[in-house]
């Protein structure tokens, strides 16, 4: 069946994927789970894209701050995701009840000014926090909401720092990771001593990702290149990124997929929209495919080929089924006749059967293509099958036309 174009890009790329409730827009829901770990009740901020699919399941990403950050990186997400760069994804946004003691991995010494006598006596929970996710918080959302088995890890500055102890110590809870402007200064840089010292070569490491943004902290007069002779706890914040980042650079030495950059225009606080922002492009560029112009002028192109290789690695990464949306291949074959490419035309109609093979539409489309190179019999023949599966009007007009013939 075909679509005007300009109509199917816009339903294809240009609608914002929410929930509309009572007059309201509605971006995610307050759950909580009842944790014997930390003995208190946490409360949960959670998004589920509204694809009105019941059976699809989706990446889930776990959002540090979540009361800071939640509404932004489902955003974030959502306009990347509407714009096929990135999967539709849920967000699991954990509120903070004691930041301190949950985000630090470790109990710091007293050493004012950045670890005053009140945030050392708080800190070092971050290890029980992680068992918390790990043992109570994955397996009620695994057990209550659509998860796929790919999870995201995102956190700012403490959070940043229990992001990089949990890639560090447990790499084997998330798949991809984004720490922006993490406290690796903490309690005399012990985590950045462990990396230092530790062989990121190890199997545990294969396949893992981690996005890492910094923030520009430098005191004035200062650049990246003078700062990193300053001492004291005025440059350690930076300093300290800087010599993680230059760890894991290093291939020879580090298995992990690693980007990092230096946003100069981006303090502290600022940092985390772009983090977030370029650190999402970075883990998913294995999801992005662009059919190019180039593509389908070529002689004898092996793009349809291209793709289905594309989207079953898609499927193997993520962990569940991945496949180019249905309107957008049916519009595609329908420009490629219209550019007199019948052959390429038709080997993308007969995708569409491949990966949506209970959807009328796509037999009906393919019945055009055969009207088109005036073969009457096959297009009768999807024209019914389309009927088959659906009445609609359209294929039934076809088909009751050739019928009479």
């Amino acid at each position: 069946m075909k679509f005007n174009i300009t109509i199917l890009l816009i339903i294809f790329f240009g609608l914002p994927n929410l929930m509309l409730s009572q007059g309201n827009v509605v971006i995610g829901k307050i759950d909580s789970v009842p944790s014997s770990i930390l003995g208190e009740n946490r409360k949960l901020m959670i998004h589920v894209p509204n694809d009105g699919s019941n059976s699809k399941t989706f990446p889930v990403v776990y959002l540090l701050d979540g009361g800071d950050h939640f509404t932004s990186v489902v955003g974030m997400i959502e306009h990347l995701s509407n714009n096929s760069l990135i999967p539709k994804m849920m967000v699991v946004a954990i509120p903070n009840t004691n930041r301190t003691r949950d985000l630090t991995p470790t109990k710091a010494e007293i050493n004012p000014p950045m670890v005053p006598k009140g945030i050392s006596e708080q800190s070092g929970g971050g290890k029980n926090f992680l068992n918390f996710m790990e043992h109570e918080l994955f397996p009620y959302i695994e057990k209550n909401y659509p998860t796929s088995t790919y999870r995201m890890f995102i956190g700012h500055s403490f959070g940043g720092l229990l992001v990089m102890d949990a890639l560090f110590d447990k790499p084997e809870l998330f798949t991809g990771y984004i720490s922006i402007d993490p406290s690796m200064w903490w309690d005399n840089k012990k985590l950045l001593k462990g990396y230092k010292n530790s062989n990121l070569r190890d199997d545990k490491y294969d396949n893992k990702a981690l996005y890492m943004g910094i923030a520009n902290t430098l005191e004035e007069g200062m650049d990246t290149t003078t700062v990193k002779a300053a001492k004291g706890p005025m440059v350690d914040h930076i300093n300290s990124i800087f010599e993680t980042r230059d760890v894991l650079r290093n291939t020879k030495t580090s298995a992990i997929k690693f980007k990092s950059k230096y946003y100069e225009n981006d303090n502290h606080g600022s940092a985390t929209l772009i983090t977030t922002y370029d650190g999402l492009l970075f883990l998913f560029e294995f999801y992005q495919f662009e059919v190019k112009f180039a593509d389908v002028m070529a002689p004898n192109t092996d793009i349809v080929n291209r793709m289905k290789t594309h989207y079953s690695k898609v499927t193997k990464i993520l962990g569940y089924e991945n496949k180019p949306d249905e309107r957008m291949i049916n519009g595609m074959g329908y420009q490629l006749m219209e550019m007199d490419k019948h052959d390429l035309a038709k080997q993308f109609f007969e995708m569409n059967i491949d990966y949506y093979p209970k959807s009328f539409n796509v037999y009906d489309s393919l019945g055009d293509y055969y009207l088109a190179v005036d073969n009457k019999e096959k297009a009768k023949a999807n024209f019914k099958k389309a009927l088959d599966i659906e009445e609609n009007p359209t294929s039934r007009q076809k088909y009751e036309e050739l019928k009479s013939d």
